[in-house]
């Protein structure tokens, strides 16, 4: 039976195929074929995927990589008169070795040679060995051989292919069953060049989709993705059987000719051996060394965990001590049963070497915190014990996977722990993980809708407006979900699910049923490939030893794998380094302070001090608060009156769209005990840390173990609520209910409780994440209320390039009585500086718009400046110098007058040089008004008085000129620096500090963007801050517009017909009131006001809007 040899998968051939790994698979099976290849361009993305699943159907996998080769490799310098050709070619993986060397090829071809595309010389293979164990197909009408047979270049072909049988294994000369006539013109060549020369011939489909039906969408992907139109280029390029290969081919060739052709795609899946990539084959530790003395990696370990038991418990009673010690030998056993061992003394070895530089780490993120042991070694800040964490939920005897820890770091020193992993590990051993972005049904939709309808060959061609567009996506919903670090993120749900439950979306598809189909084919694809935000791969050997490099868009290094397959299918160590920027802002407000990060040690600080409660929980003041800035957090902060650290641990865990319902559930048992009602009075002991709501997984598995379910069957149902496996999780219904009824719960309790555990399947964090990103939350709130100042200022610096947020910070700085100050160039640090004398807030000066680091250095290293000419003299930098006169940095009392100034000293004043002879012919004399009749004393000319006057003349034009170069020097530099000067602090500091326009508006409105919901209407008051027009596909201008507002920046569309009713108020700096609507988070223009007009308005009325 045929073998597939050449087929492109969506992960490894981006943007270029449409055909899932799971869909070739199932294809091959379906079709009796025995074995298939893997073939991406220059990729191996897909290859643990597609092993997987050949593995599930028995069919052999071959891995391969349609590669770029090149002349020369290390050529970068393509011009617009050359660029040097780049060649397709098929390398398959016969053996072990060849498995191993298709790696080292692609990671070389992916790095060294990457320009433009992955690409290799066949020198390099050669001179490295790495053709060994590898058979050579010579590719599609792309391919050096194609290419060089079909422009009659007959030498060079067989040159080439000599380069590869000295290179390779096997070479195989390829045919490609494609009806069309180059592709013919070429087959006919190659096979008659293989007959020639003795070669194999075999044939492949070059398959970029399942079938023949998908050509449109799969031209319609290509195009929305890369901008190109693919034209006769992929026809039959789609997953054939043998019947069809005799069918496209029968005008070409004999039967005999494709029936050989065939038979060699067999043979070659005969002499390819089974490789071996390490699936499933357990945890794949890198090296660990540990101190001698000890004879086990679980002794040192041991000695490891106790090593700190007195630091860490020692002023506890004996009691609570016995307490932890007694949870230490609960774990460690288990931690050795899982093989766990080497993992935690890695993270010893990491969370050592983090401290010993004074690198800020988080308390712990994810189910870390419910481990003692992790505790113990530094890793965690956390005391599971104390704050009754499940250990469980970390591990456990029914666990078979490997440890997963995910570390909060510094977010500006998150690369030290990168390298921190490359001295402990080896560099080679350390790379970063991928990931892939997918297209999202919303973007298909606006993107191939955009394309129909301006085609002027589409059947829709001026059919499907932007407004349409705009429409149909909104009708698409979003579902919340947590990613792989824990975090909530947004994604759309699929049209394919949902078009026969909406019926506008229906009535839509009737009438364009060729744009739904081309989305409902190409949505969920993976369209690009980046690197991941915290993984990194740690190996025993260097990486290439288990897949390949790439660079990632910064051309660092990372492996070509996600996550699962790297971790999950390999076997192979990941650690998670997320840089949190509450870190820093911590450390820099500790600095400043004068005290460290011991002298605020969750572990001893006061967690009941009700200042922080006041100030800022209670009365929903959250701004720069950790995990609570968000409208709906703040609002669960005052329903909750929250006034101790478990209601902001229980706010954390409950602002999550499965857990969110039972909050007002929560707030009324709190508030309200006395009248607190629970479903059974079992509840009232396992719940009553949450008043009774079930908010965590470990309630739930406290509920499971109530129920009598031994200890793997909760950790089936751990990770059934982790991974939302609902079918698992119903399947454990019937033992619940069991359990349940004979600790006398009746039918309708079991129905209601067992709801609330299959809604804890859809979205739930465990409690020690929600613990210990709730005492870091509490932190910053305690540094916000005793180091106010310092924690402001260390806030501005955090925000300092975020222009949408920089402004509610100085906003919430104005609530504290703090004064936020221009910059000033003689005490200004790069960073926001505290004036704790005066209550003061200086700007910083990496936080202007317009210097980078270099000035600020320079600025600092110069100073003190006597003067304005000082310091022009010494800084030297005109945009710099302009930058910080508008920002106010220079001390006056009038910036135009100090601009003025400085456009005056840039002018180069020149005076007039007298000449010293008289100019000849005197003719030359009478465009300046002199006669030398005048100056002749009979025949003789008294030349030193018309020189003098000749002077006189000559300077009185000059003088003239240079007033005229000085006033157009003048006005092109007010035209280009001086203009708008209500607009320079905005512009220099992305805020209005001194003279806030809207002030007034204060008094009259209680409006906060954050609480308006989506789809109401508001008023907003604001300056327009920016401007870009546009054209409609009917040629009507309208406009993004950027407001500032108190609030942050917002991004608005004004429409052409409100565009043309309120074009006067239009204008960059004006100062408005506008109504209009919001729309996940982007504002709508329906009416406008002057805003002097509305704020008149709101006086008469006295009231606030």
């Amino acid at each position: 039976m045929f073998t597939l040899l050449h087929i492109h998968t969506t992960k490894g051939s981006l943007l270029d195929s449409i055909l899932t790994v799971e869909e070739a698979v199932k294809f091959a099976s379906e079709n009796g074929m025995k074995a298939m290849a893997l073939t991406d361009h220059g990729s191996m993305a897909s290859f643990v995927d597609f092993v997987k699943e050949c593995n599930k159907y028995n069919i052999k996998s071959i891995i391969g990589n349609e590669i770029y080769e090149v002349d020369d490799m290390w050529e970068k310098a393509d011009t617009k008169e050359y660029t040097q050709p780049r060649y397709h070619l098929i390398l398959l993986a016969r053996t072990q070795e060849g498995y191993k060397n298709l790696i080292k090829i692609t990671s070389v071809s992916r790095t060294e040679g990457l320009y433009k595309k992955p690409r290799i010389d066949i020198k390099y293979i050669k001179e490295n060995g790495l053709g060994r164990g590898i058979i050579c197909l010579t590719a599609c009408q792309a391919g050096r051989l194609s290419r060089y047979l079909t422009n009659g270049k007959y030498d060079e072909a067989e040159q080439f292919v000599s380069r590869l049988q000295n290179t390779f294994d096997y070479v195989v000369c390829e045919l490609q069953s494609h009806n069309t006539e180059d592709q013919a013109n070429a087959n006919k060549l190659i096979y008659e060049f293989s007959q020639k020369h003795n070669l194999p011939y075999t044939i492949t489909t070059d398959a970029h989709m399942l079938s023949d039906s998908l050509k449109d969408s799969h031209a319609m992907f290509v195009e929305i993705g890369e901008g190109r139109e693919v034209g006769e280029s992929y026809t039959d390029c789609y997953l054939q059987t043998e019947d069809e290969i005799y069918e496209k081919l029968s005008d070409q060739f004999s039967e005999e000719v494709i029936k050989k052709g065939i038979e060699e795609s067999i043979n070659i899946a005969d002499i390819v051996e089974n490789v071996d990539i390490g699936l499933n084959k357990g945890n794949i530790m890198p090296k660990i060394n540990i101190e001698n003395g000890y004879d086990s990696h679980e002794d040192y370990l041991r000695y490891l965990v106790f090593k700190t038991f007195d630091e860490k418990f020692g002023h506890m009673s004996k009691e609570d001590q016995e307490i932890r010690r007694q949870r230490l030998e609960t774990e460690l056993p288990v931690l050795y049963v899982v093989d766990y061992t080497d993992y935690f003394i890695m993270l010893y070895m990491l969370a050592k070497e983090a401290r010993k530089r004074h690198i800020p780490l988080g308390y712990s993120r994810g189910s870390g915190a419910n481990c003692l042991c992790l505790f113990m070694l530094n890793v965690t800040q956390i005391d599971s014990v104390r704050w009754d964490l499940d250990f469980s939920r970390f591990a456990n005897l029914g666990r078979k996977s490997m440890a997963d820890f995910d570390w909060d770091i510094s977010k500006r020193r998150r690369k030290e722990m990168v390298e921190i992993s490359e001295e402990l590990f080896g560099k080679e051993n350390v790379a970063p993980i991928a990931t892939f972005n997918t297209l999202s049904t919303k973007v298909a939709i606006r993107d191939i809708g955009k394309v129909l309808d301006e085609k002027e060959d589409s059947p829709y061609y001026k059919q499907i407006p932007y407004k349409l567009r705009d429409e149909v996506a909104k009708m698409i919903p979003t579902i919340k979900t947590l990613n792989d670090l824990g975090e909530e993120e947004e994604k759309d749900v699929l049209l394919k699910d949902i078009l026969n439950k909406n019926e506008k979306l229906k009535e839509v598809h009737d009438k364009f049923p060729l744009w739904f189909k081309y989305v409902m084919d190409v949505e969920g694809l993976p369209k690009s490939m980046g690197r991941h935000a915290a993984g990194t791969l740690i190996t025993p050997t260097p990486v290439t030893d288990y897949c390949p490099l790439c660079y990632d868009s910064e051309k660092n290094i990372m492996i070509e794998l996600e996550m699962h397959n790297a971790m999950d299918d390999l076997g192979l160590v990941k650690m998670d380094y997320l840089g949190l920027e509450t870190l820093d802002i911590i450390d820099d407000t500790l600095k400043m302070a004068g005290i460290t990060w011991e002298d605020v040690d969750i572990n001893h600080l006061d967690l009941n001090d009700k200042a922080v409660f006041d100030t800022v929980y209670k009365n929903g003041n959250t701004v720069g608060i950790f995990q609570m800035e968000s409208a709906e957090a703040r609002r669960m902060c005052i329903e909750a009156k929250a006034d101790n650290v478990e209601d902001i641990i229980v706010v954390n865990a409950a602002n999550r769209p499965g857990t969110k319902e039972s909050f007002p559930t929560y707030c009324q048992n709190k508030l309200h005990p006395e009248s607190v009602e629970v479903l059974h009075d079992d509840l009232r002991e396992l719940f009553g840390k949450t008043h009774f709501i079930l908010l965590y997984q470990e309630q739930a598995l406290q509920l499971f173990r109530h129920a009598g379910f031994p200890e793997d069957q909760v950790d089936n149902a751990r990770r059934a609520m982790g991974k939302k496996i609902k079918a698992v999780m119903e399947g454990l219904e019937t033992d619940f209910r069991k359990g349940l009824t004979e600790k006398g719960w009746n039918n309708e309790q079991l129905i209601e409780i067992w709801q609330l555990m299959l809604k804890q399947s859809e979205y739930c964090f465990n409690r020690g994440h929600a613990v210990a990103y709730g005492l870091l939350s509490y932190l910053t709130a305690y540094l916000k209320t005793h180091c106010t100042i310092y924690f402001m200022a260390s806030l501005l610096t955090s925000k300092s390039d975020k222009v949408q947020k920089i402004s509610i910070v100085i906003n919430d700085c104005k609530r504290l009585g703090i004064k936020v100050s221009p910059p000033n160039v003689n005490k200004s640090d790069m960073k926001f500086t505290a004036l704790p004398e005066k209550n003061e807030i200086l700007f910083g000066l990496l936080a202007v718009k317009g210097l980078g680091e270099s000035i600020v250095y320079k600025i600092i290293e110069n100073r003190p400046y006597q003067s304005m000419n000082d310091f022009v003299e010494r800084v030297a930098d005109k945009t710099a110098i302009i930058t910080l006169i508008k920002a106010g940095a220079i001390p006056t009392k009038d910036k135009m007058l100090l601009l003025k100034k400085y456009a005056n000293s840039l002018f180069e004043k020149k005076d007039y040089k007298p000449v010293t002879t008289v100019p000849s012919p005197y003719s030359k004399l009478i465009p300046f008004g002199l006669d030398v009749e005048d100056y002749r004393d009979g025949k003789k000319v008294d030349k030193d008085r018309l020189l003098a006057d000749y002077n006189k003349a000559k300077e009185k034009i000059y003088i003239e000129e240079q007033s005229q170069k000085y006033k157009k020097h003048m006005m092109e530099f007010k035209e280009k620096y001086a203009k708008d000067e209500y607009m320079w602090e905005f512009d220099t500091l992305s805020m209005f500090l001194t003279n806030d326009p809207l002030k007034d508006a204060y008094k009259f409105t209680k409006t906060d963007w954050d609480m308006v919901e989506d789809g109401d209407k508001t008023t907003l008051f604001c300056v327009i801050v920016d401007i870009k027009r546009k054209k409609d596909k009917n040629g009507n201008q309208f406009a993004y517009l950027d407001l500032y507002t108190p609030f942050g920046i917002i991004e608005s569309t004004i429409w052409s017909s409100q565009l043309k009713q309120f074009s006067d108020d239009v204008k960059k700096g004006n100062c408005l009131a506008i109504l209009g609507r919001k729309r996940e988070e982007h504002f709508f223009v329906e009416k406008i006001k002057p805003y002097n007009t509305w704020l008149e308005q709101m006086r008469k009325k006295g009231v606030a809007v």
